[in-house]
C-alpha cells in the first residue's frame, strides 16, 4: 500500500510540475491580455494587472509595487520637464550616478538609442531612448537588480526616467515585465 501511495505522490508531483511550466509559459500572454492601460503625462503604459499603484505626493512620479506578494520590487516613472542640453547618454549616466548605483561590469547590459528603433514610440521620430540593466550595488552596500530607461522628447528635451529596482532574484521575476511595459510604451495622441 505504501508503494502505491509513493507512486501516486510522484505522479502528482510530475503533473504539478507540468502545470507550473504551462502557467509560466503562458504568463506572457496573460500579461498582454489583462494589462491595464495607465496614462502618465504624455504616455500610455500597459502594466501587468498584478502591479499595484502606490500613491505619490509628486504629480511627476508614478510608482508601482507588487501588492499581492512580499517581493522586494518597485518600479518608478519620473517625468522631468527641466531641459538639460547634453547628450542623452550623459544625461542617463548623471541620473544613475545621482542614485549612487554602481553596476557590475560582467552582468550589465548597455542599450544604445539605435537598439530601440523598432518600438512604436521611437519609430515616431519624436523620442530617443537608452537603457541599462544588470546587477548592481546601491550606496556601496545594497545588492540589487536594476533596470533603467531614459526616454527623451527630442523637441522639448523633457524626459521620462523609468527604473525597476529589486533584490537580485526578484528582478528576474518582474524584470521581463518591466521591459515589456517600456517597449510597449505609446504616446497619448
Amino acid at each position: 500500500m505504501q508503494l502505491v501511495f509513493e507512486w501516486f505522490f510522484l505522479f502528482l508531483l510530475i503533473v504539478l510540475g507540468f502545470y507550473t511550466m504551462w502557467i509560466i509559459k503562458n504568463e506572457h500572454k496573460t500579461y498582454i491580455k489583462n494589462a491595464r492601460e495607465i496614462h502618465f503625462k504624455q504616455f500610455k503604459l500597459f502594466v501587468p494587472s498584478w502591479w499595484g499603484e502606490v500613491p505619490s505626493e509628486n504629480e511627476n512620479e508614478l510608482c508601482f509595487k507588487r501588492l499581492d506578494t512580499r517581493y522586494d520590487w518597485e518600479a518608478k516613472f519620473i517625468w522631468t520637464s527641466i531641459v538639460e542640453p547634453i547628450d542623452i547618454i550623459e544625461l542617463f549616466k548623471n541620473h544613475i550616478n545621482d542614485r549612487k548605483i554602481l553596476f557590475d561590469e560582467d552582468t550589465s547590459i548597455i542599450y544604445n538609442p539605435s537598439d530601440f528603433e523598432e518600438g512604436k514610440l521611437i519609430k515616431s521620430g519624436l523620442y530617443e531612448m537608452v537603457r541599462l540593466e544588470g546587477t548592481a550595488t546601491a550606496d556601496r552596500q545594497e545588492r540589487l537588480y536594476y533596470d533603467a530607461f531614459l526616454i527623451r522628447e527630442k523637441s522639448s528635451g523633457a524626459f521620462l526616467y523609468a527604473e525597476s529596482k529589486s533584490s537580485i532574484l526578484n528582478g528576474l521575476v518582474e524584470g521581463p515585465y518591466f521591459e515589456e511595459v517600456m517597449t510597449r510604451l505609446e504616446r497619448i495622441i
